[in-house]
């Protein structure tokens, strides 16, 4: 009797499997067929419809011929089809860009000398409504005075957060790095588009007070400025290569992605390269609001307290609040003892 228990646990187990890789499966397969490629009119519905009615359809034939394994492999091959299907939506320079990414940056290099054109400057007034600036400037890596690493958690949502790197510079100025979406006219962030080839990538560079200040005054995020342990010459072989990686985006765009290709990966990606050190992806990099974790156990960011105390130390918005919009903004969030905003709004 037990040889006919274990066979009936048996087949129900094989149902289990096989009817989770058929719901998994199809749903994969109709949101790639849905929002691949989709850009400002949203989701491509009717498309997935009506392929996943046809392969459906297959399924549900072969499953009533007594043969689950081979609905398994209508929906396997469905996804096959739909990953290769995808490869053909190629990424592009040349969209109806949103009008705070209708410049992206780029450089010209001259050894240690770098002189990025459409860096961006706005002055907000709220996250839409703004003056619209970009700006040149020229900036010596053998100048550089240090890098920090910035986290911004987004508000109301479990582990997901933006992280960027500022870098100053002997005379006073910074500069940002933001790896961000190129978002289209009317199109909005959707991390689950971010999975199907949506957006592409691209390299903000600009001023603090811009990059930063939009998120901790209009957003309302917190925010979080971690100076970086490092020497110069690993500081300067990190801005080399982000500013070398957004020069090769302008030649060969890439998608945007959610798990592999996005503002955290790209900066381990740059670690990686400049420090010859193996980052272990887990969740402090698949969730970024937990990346600042990991800088503090790769030893990158301050040790010398627990990790919630040195986070209470470096959040920046009050300092960010009272500093606003000021000319020494860059300086004032930085300093320990600058004013703060009695309360942020």
């Amino acid at each position: 009797m037990s040889g006919v228990g274990d066979k009936d646990e048996m087949r129900l187990l094989v149902t289990i499997l096989t009817t989770a890789v058929l719901l998994l499966g199809s749903a994969w397969a109709g949101l790639g067929l849905a929002l691949t490629g989709a850009g400002p009119e949203g989701a491509h519905g009717w498309r997935a419809l009506g392929a996943g009615v046809l392969l459906a359809g297959a399924c549900f034939v072969a499953w009533r011929r007594g043969s689950r394994w081979g609905a398994v492999a209508w929906v396997v091959a469905g996804c096959v089809g739909v990953s290769l299907w995808g490869r053909t939506v190629k990424p592009s320079t040349e969209r109806d860009w949103a009008p705070d990414l209708e410049k992206v940056a780029r450089a010209d290099v001259d050894g240690t000398r770098v002189t990025f054109h459409d860096m961006r400057d706005f002055r907000y007034r709220s996250t839409t409504d703004w003056d619209a600036s970009w700006f040149s400037g020229t900036y010596d890596a053998n100048a550089l005075t240090g890098a920090w690493f910035i986290v911004e958690p987004f508000s109301g949502f479990f582990g997901a957060a933006h992280t960027m790197v500022s870098f100053g510079f002997a005379d006073g100025r910074y500069v940002v790095f933001s790896v961000e979406i190129r978002r289209e006219k009317g199109e909005t962030f959707s991390a689950l588009g971010g999975l199907f080839r949506q957006f592409e990538l691209v390299y903000v560079v600009g001023d603090e007070r811009d990059l930063v200040q939009l998120r901790s005054n209009h957003r309302k995020d917190d925010v979080y400025l971690y100076p970086v342990k490092a020497s110069k010459e690993r500081v300067a072989d990190f801005f080399m290569d982000m500013v070398a990686r957004m020069n090769a985006l302008h030649a060969r765009p890439e998608f945007y992605d959610s798990v592999s290709n996005n503002c955290t990966t790209n900066l381990v990606k740059h670690f990686e390269k400049v420090s010859a050190v193996d980052v272990p992806y887990d969740h402090r990099t698949l969730l970024p609001a937990f990346s600042d974790a990991l800088a503090y156990e790769l030893g990158l960011i301050d040790t010398d307290a627990p990790l919630e105390v040195v986070r209470a130390r470096h959040r920046i918005n009050e300092r960010a609040w009272a500093a606003s919009n000021a000319l020494d903004f860059s300086q004032r969030i930085r300093d320990p003892e600058a004013p703060r905003a009695a309360s942020a709004p």
